[in-house]
């Protein structure tokens, strides 16, 4: 070593010991101007740091000699991070909306989940369960239930979720269409296609789909006739007739089983339940007869027989008004549904029409504003008769014989006799105030003709 370099070896030591006693013992011994400087990254990215230096690789500054203080490649700028452009965060809410798209919250099914379309005259359920945003059943949730029309959204009804979340509802309009099941604007089901289409429908096919709404089975199948077999659950029955199984349940289901069920004289159901009548009722038709509940008549519950299809349906409409009676004269709810409350106006007419209305039958029974103008029509229309059957209107000479002036429904026919319920009499078929709606005992000679509805 020449005695230069042995000069310049003792500077550099007499100019670093200082500066290392200076030290805390954890610090490093890394200057801190050769560092690299952190570079702002996203959350989601990490930043690339540049190597380490080595200590002790560059020498620092001598006394009388300036020596470089950074290594050739630190004096070029850091490399430039480019952060990945990322989706922004999502949001509570916005997880919430993704989620709810897909039924995460809301979840609905066709009856029990099995069914794809639904056959005509058969009824549907749309059920499903109801979630908190943890994930928790959300009890006595307000489901409202949608459905798509050619003009928009229309809401068709509301539900009361059960304390377990689930939440069941049948239309009193049984249509088809695109359904969907609403709690919130973040909480909502996928839509659901039902589809109306004919077909066969088995006792068992039938049993699959409403297993949630029957119950366990009470019985085995049970065969009435060759084409007859029937099936007794916990909360109703399924009959088969042919190659369609109907459901009977409830109210219905405890008045068939009195007229002898299957082969009882109301005789097999020719459909399900119809519900959303007027003043909120329902009927079910039976090959034989009909059974009819009205929660705003004077008899809720009522059912009729008659040898034809669809007769019953009529008379069991007009056993439920039986004690009916007028605020005033021509002031009665027939009146007001016809739209003539005049003194000249008379409702033993308007009576006979609302009947066809009240079963889901308009047209069944002409539709007139005057007992004149009725019978005209129905004397035009040629279904007259001169014999009395349960279901046939029958025209009363009830002031002279030969000329009709009242009408009423056929009941029963017993001998020389027949019952009729009548509108605008009182008790018994008379004419003192108030007067209503009454089961009346008349001699068939004073009947002046006999016309049957359309069923």
């Amino acid at each position: 070593m020449t005695r230069a370099g042995r000069r310049w070896t003792a500077a550099v030591a007499s100019a670093l010991v200082p500066a290392l006693l200076a030290l805390p013992s954890h610090a490093t011994t890394t200057d801190p101007e050769t560092t690299p400087t952190p570079v702002e990254t996203t959350p989601t990215e990490t930043a690339e740091s540049p190597p380490p230096t080595e200590p002790g690789s560059e020498p620092t500054t001598a006394p009388t000699t300036q020596a470089p203080t950074t290594p050739p490649s630190a004096e070029a700028p850091a490399p430039r991070v480019m952060a990945k452009r990322t989706a922004p965060r999502a949001t509570a809410s916005t997880t919430r909306r993704k989620a709810s798209s897909t039924g995460r919250w809301v979840s609905i099914r066709l009856n029990s989940g099995t069914d794809t379309k639904v056959y005509t005259r058969e009824n549907f359920w749309l059920r499903g369960k109801v979630l908190t945003t943890s994930g928790k059943p959300h009890a006595r949730a307000k489901v409202r239930i949608y459905r798509d029309t050619k003009k928009g959204r229309t809401r068709v009804g509301t539900v009361r979720a059960s304390k377990n979340g689930w939440y069941s509802w049948s239309p009193a309009d049984q249509r088809g269409g695109r359904y969907r099941a609403v709690v919130s604007s973040t909480r909502h089901s996928a839509k659901i296609a039902v589809r109306k289409t004919s077909g066969t429908r088995t006792l068992a096919s039938r049993q699959k789909s409403l297993s949630f709404t029957l119950g366990a089975p009470r019985s085995g199948i049970r065969r009435v006739a060759a084409n007859l077999t029937w099936r007794q659950y916990a909360k109703g029955m399924l009959v088969q007739r042919g190659n369609r199984t109907w459901l009977v349940k409830g109210a219905f289901a405890r008045r068939f089983r009195a007229h002898g069920g299957p082969a009882g004289e109301l005789g097999a159901p020719t459909g399900d339940v119809r519900c959303g009548l007027p003043e909120k009722a329902c009927l079910q038709q039976f090959r034989t007869g009909a059974v009819y509940v009205n929660p705003k008549a004077k008899k809720k519950l009522t059912s009729a027989v008659a040898p034809k299809l669809g007769a019953a349906d009529l008379v069991a409409v007009a056993r439920s008004q039986v004690g009916y009676r007028e605020g005033s004269p021509r002031q009665s709810k027939y009146n007001r549904w016809i739209g003539r409350t005049g003194p000249r106006d008379p409702w033993c007419g308007f009576f006979v029409s609302w009947l066809a209305h009240a079963a889901g039958k308009p047209g069944a029974v002409l539709r007139k504003k005057s007992f004149p103008s009725l019978l005209a029509a129905e004397r035009k229309r040629g279904r007259t008769s001169d014999k009395p059957r349960i279901g046939r209107l029958a025209y009363i000479g009830y002031f002279s014989k030969g000329t009709a002036s009242h009408v009423g429904i056929v009941s029963r026919i017993e001998g020389d006799h027949i019952w009729t319920i009548e509108g605008n009499v009182s008790s018994g078929g008379g004419m003192a105030h108030p007067r209503g709606v009454h089961l009346v005992k008349r001699h068939k000679s004073n009947v002046v003709l006999y016309a049957d509805p359309r069923y």
